[in-house]
């Protein structure tokens, strides 16, 4: 019996349990855990609690996709386009509690699919929001919506194309544009009022004598000895301005006058020697007065006489500034026509530290001086470093072209130095530039004009002197046989022994007759071939075809085979006889030969054809006279008409030595064929086709493969490729089956005690699928001491015919080798 006071503690130990059970419903505390929730698959949709990364709180995962948002509403303005998204979602679909947030997305093409190239801002209110997309182009927008588990819905619609609005004059503050704002050549003459540039606003020698109008400077205005040679542009005083022998040859220094100077049109054929060059630029090398005054007050270009390439100077440009900014200089200007072409090239060198692209471009201008567009050579990138580099192109005027500028340039640079050097343009004359006949023989360069350069058959016979082309300027196989002529080639014209086999083509030598002498070859194809020995060879293995009897035993023509040995018969060939269509009938007999063997029987060939007006033959290959001769032998007897069983019937017999015959029969019945023998065995030789092939067609209903053994079935493979193993049938190898599939993968649990899946693949047969899964571990389970890391549970969910999910449940977040296995039915 228990007294008062043992139940009484019984009684508090027992109410101790029962608060201690109830402690959630009592407003207590998880410690150091935490709480999953998952739905009614098994998947993990959130963790309230510790986390595994050692925060604490409710995380979301594996939420369902958000709805479709509403199409963006886009507009234009300054510098891009705005994308506003009004809160709602596709189709009226409320929004969803773990609703994040929406995604704009841009793109250039009308098509494309939301990705993180194409994310340019995010709205995070659920009321809508508006947010501006930066561009210079049209663009597509397109919204995307995501939950707080990242999930992603359906991309709305696409809305486009909007471009940025374009800049008016009231879009921009007072002073806002500076001279940095502005872009090359964007202030053009049509934008300058009139008197708004005085002599104060232009620099010393900022005007040269291209920006001068026509008749601008008269006589008056030129003081006395003002004009020197160094003081005349290029171009700036032409024929007209200059009077009647005011000019002689002692105005003009050596070399002054070059083609720079001259007008286009100015000087005449009659008037010229062509002896070569054609440079535009009066100095490419940099080095005279000319390039001189071009640079002469200006801060960034100048002539630097420290380097050259092949020459002590060369024009350099500072390109540092503190943005990427365009530093041009004109070489010349010069009238040009649409459609013509200038080579451009030049040297130039880089600094180490230059930022920038070296140029060289023409400009083409309107006859008003209007801009058009601009063509050019460029390294892009630069070469870097104390070496020379060259750039070169060629460029045609286009449409409306009535003058170009050459310049050359440092394009978009921020530091370092450019300098250039042996800087050319050249006019690029087309084939309707050149006179008939102006190109003659002695202003062709050797080796100018190549195979390449002729058109075809564009050198006639008319055009080659007489013994110009001798042999050796031919080509091996060059001269074909529709080149000569018939009957050119005699007899006399060839070489003793230059024809043999290998000059004849193929079918060459019909209807002839070939008289002694050796035939040697591969084949001999129809015709009659009358008198001597028809041989495969001359020793070795051969077969010979003899007129002469080798015996007096054989009265007919004979065929031979050898095994190798000069003179002697191999065992077992066939030394006579002669195939016949008589009906019926044995045209041979046996015989015998003696070689190393001893005396070996020979067999006899009796070839029986169908007897006129029925369905019967046979063939017959025996002849063994001696049972004491121990070598093996072959018997085929058989007869297209069917035997007792109503089968055509081959029966083959062999001997070693036995007292008794073994004999194999292949028996052919309708649409059957059947073997009976001890064995059947095959011996692929060595390739890639199957060993055994059997393909059953549509129709076929009875099995594709069925073994037996005294009528009880132990393998079977019905037509439609199922295989089944009956009996004590052992499998060694590897077995496959079209409806079981097996893999391995790894999973890492994603936080302690939490379900981690994933998917692997695979294709399998059938319509109910299976899927097993263990885990690869020596600690399964939950683990004790302190210290947990057993692996507490392994499963399969979502089996299909492709994929399945296979889960890891374990302590810690070790990484878990799973096996798996599905099977389907």
């Amino acid at each position: 019996m228990t007294n008062l006071a043992t139940e009484v503690a019984q009684l508090k130990r027992r109410i101790a349990q029962i608060e201690k059970g109830q402690r959630i419903s009592h407003g207590a505390s998880i410690e150091n855990a935490a709480v999953e929730v998952r739905d009614e698959d098994g998947s993990l949709r959130a963790i309230v609690g510790q986390q595994g990364d050692g925060t604490t709180g409710a995380i979301i995962m594996n939420g369902p996709p958000p709805p479709q948002p509403s199409d963006p509403i886009v507009a234009s303005v300054l510098g891009g386009v705005t994308a506003s998204w009004d809160g709602q979602f596709a189709a009226g679909a409320v929004m969803p509690l773990d609703w994040a947030r929406i995604e704009v997305h841009a793109s250039t093409a009308p098509v494309f699919t939301p990705d993180s190239v194409t994310l340019q801002s995010t709205i995070e209110t659920a009321q809508g929001a508006t947010v501006v997309i930066a561009c210079e182009t049209d663009v597509y927008v397109r919204l995307v919506a995501r939950t707080t588990s990242g999930t992603a819905s359906n991309p709305s619609g696409t809305v486009g194309p909007y471009g940025p609005t374009p800049v008016v004059a009231t879009d921009l503050l007072d002073g806002i544009v500076t001279t940095l704002k502005l872009a090359d050549d964007a202030v053009t003459a049509a934008k300058v009022a009139a008197n708004a540039i005085d002599s104060i606003a232009l620099a010393d020698g900022a005007v040269l004598s291209e920006k001068l109008a026509a008749a601008a400077v008269s006589v008056g205005k030129i003081a006395d000895n003002a004009v020197t040679g160094p003081a005349i542009a290029a171009d700036a005083v032409t024929a007209g301005k200059v009077a009647a022998d005011a000019i002689t040859a002692r105005e003009l220094a050596a070399g002054s006058v070059t083609a720079a100077e001259v007008a286009a049109g100015a000087i005449t054929t009659d008037k010229l020697t062509v002896t070569g060059g054609g440079n535009l630029l009066s100095d490419p090398g940099f080095e005279g007065p000319y390039t001189g005054g071009l640079v002469t007050g200006d801060a960034y270009w100048s002539v630097d006489t420290s380097k050259g390439n092949g020459s002590s100077k060369s024009l350099r440009v500072n390109a540092t500034a503190g943005s990427p900014t365009n530093r041009d200089l004109t070489l010349f200007d010069m009238a040009i026509q649409p459609g013509d072409q200038l080579y451009l090239a030049t040297d130039y060198q880089a600094s180490t530290d230059y930022a920038g692209t070296p140029r060289i471009y023409a400009r083409w201008e309107n006859s008003s001086g209007g801009f058009l567009s601009t063509s050019a050579a460029q390294a892009s990138p630069p070469v870097l470093g104390a070496t020379w580099q060259r750039i070169s192109t060629t460029v045609t005027a286009p449409a409306n072209t009535a003058r170009v500028k050459l310049n050359v340039a440092s394009t978009s640079g921020t530091a370092g130095t450019l300098w250039f050097d042996n800087a050319s343009v050249r006019p690029v004359a087309g084939g309707t530039q050149i006179a008939d006949g102006a190109v003659t023989t002695q202003k062709i360069v050797a080796g100018a004009v190549q195979t390449l350069q002729l058109d075809a058959e564009a050198v006639n016979a008319s055009k080659i002197a007489a013994g110009a082309v001798t042999t050796v300027k031919l080509d091996a196989l060059a001269v074909t046989a529709d080149k000569i002529a018939a009957n050119t080639i005699t007899a006399g014209k060839l070489a003793v022994g230059s024809v043999d086999a290998t000059a004849l083509k193929a079918d060459a030598i019909t209807g002839k007759t070939i008289t002694g002498g050796t035939i040697t070859g591969t084949d001999i194809i129809g015709g009659t071939v009358t008198g001597g020995i028809l041989r495969t060879g001359t020793t070795g293995e051969r077969v010979v075809l003899t007129p002469t009897p080798p015996s007096p035993l054989v009265a007919r023509a004979t065929m031979l085979m050898y095994s190798g040995a000069t003179d002697e018969l191999g065992p077992g060939l066939i030394n006579s006889g002669v195939l016949s269509s008589r009906p019926n009938t044995v045209v041979s007999s046996p015989s015998t030969a003696t070689d190393s063997l001893g005396t070996q029987v020979r067999s006899n060939l009796t070839l029986n054809s169908p007897k006129p007006g029925t369905n019967r033959g046979s063939f017959v290959l025996s002849a063994i006279t001696s049972t004491s001769v121990d070598v093996g032998y072959a018997l085929i007897d058989g007869s297209c008409a069917p035997d007792t069983s109503g089968q055509a019937l081959v029966r083959i017999a062999t001997k070693d030595g036995a007292t008794t015959p073994k004999t194999a029969e292949l028996r052919v019945g309708t649409g059957v064929v059947q073997v009976l023998a001890e064995a059947l065995q095959l011996t692929p030789s060595a390739s890639n086709l199957s060993g055994i092939y059997l393909n059953s067609v549509t129709g076929h209903t009875g099995n594709m493969i069925r073994l037996q053994h005294d009528g009880v079935d132990a393998f079977i493979v019905d037509n439609t490729g199922n295989a089944a193993i009956a009996g004590n049938a052992v499998v060694t190898g590897q077995l496959t089956a079209g409806n079981i599939a097996t893999g391995f993968t790894s999973i890492t649990p994603s936080a302690p005690h939490t379900p981690t899946s994933t998917t692997v693949f695979y294709s399998v047969t059938g319509t109910v699928f299976l899927g097993y899964a263990t885990a690869y571990t020596t600690v399964p389970g939950v683990r004790t001491p302190a210290g947990a890391q057993g692996v507490t549970g392994v499963s399969v969910s979502a089996v299909t015919a492709t994929s399945a999910m296979v889960w890891v449940n374990r302590e810690n977040t070790t990484t878990t080798n799973i096996n798996w296995m599905v099977m389907s039915s």
